[in-house]
């Protein structure tokens, strides 16, 4: 059996290409998985062996496994880059400072309470204390503090 040359075997194998491609739903970076897949072609190419088999369920194998081994490392990637650089950004909020705009939002809808309930509220919600501490703070009890 004559042997074909690839460029005649990748434009045999296009169809399966394109149907694994959306049988995996990947919709982004589609250029780049059709490569990975000409990529596994080739080597299903050089490494086939007629008398294990048909080349054609060697090739779909060999294919199919290029890509899923190259989507397993590029979400194994994502997972381990994306969430440090959200560490990084969220290391540099200082989360005792209140938001300016919270703040003033808490002072205004506290002006009708008494000069303690007001001390209250903003240790509570600006400061973050917990009621508790509050409550020992100013010698009351923890309902008071809440009510």
């Amino acid at each position: 059996m004559q042997k074909s040359s690839f460029d005649q075997i990748a434009s045999f194998f296009h169809p399966l290409i394109v149907s694994m491609i959306k049988k995996l739903h990947i919709y982004k970076d589609y250029d780049e998985y059709y490569q990975i897949a000409l990529i596994g072609l080739w080597r299903a190419y050089q490494k086939f062996d007629e008398s294990k088999g048909s080349f054609s369920a060697y090739a779909y194998t060999t294919v199919r496994g290029t890509i899923l081994s190259h989507l397993k490392g590029t979400i194994l990637y994502e997972e381990r880059e994306t969430p440090a650089e959200q560490n990084l950004l969220s290391l540099n909020e200082d989360p005792a400072l209140p938001v300016p705009l919270e703040s003033e939002i808490i002072k205004q809808h506290i002006e009708h309470l008494t000069g303690r309930e007001k001390i209250y509220v903003i240790e509570h919600l600006l400061e973050g204390y917990s009621y508790k501490d509050i409550a020992y703070k100013y010698g009351v009890s923890t309902g008071a503090v809440k009510n």
